[in-house]
């Protein structure tokens, strides 16, 4: 596995983090991966999030193009179609 090295972190956040630690029964190494685990999959989530998002705007789009036309009912074609 891949080892890092993480100079000048602000004592602060250190020491939050070593309580974060503790409350969770977790080394603080345990605890650093999993915040970045979390982070990893918040990041992950943002991007679905942003995709579906953008999936749902070119549907508007589409709706928006259709609006006011008339669709013929496919029910009689596949009908027509199993008849056969």
């Amino acid at each position: 596995m891949t080892q890092i090295v993480l100079d000048n972190i602000n004592p602060d956040v250190l020491e939050k983090i070593r309580n974060l630690a503790q409350k969770h029964n977790r080394s603080l190494e345990d605890e650093i991966k999993t915040i970045l685990a979390q982070a990893a999959e918040t990041e992950a989530v943002e991007k679905r999030e942003i995709n579906i998002s953008q999936a749902w705007s070119k549907i508007d789009e589409a709706r928006q193009r259709h609006v006011g036309k008339i669709f013929s009912d496919s029910v009689e074609l596949l009908r027509e179609d199993r008849n056969r």
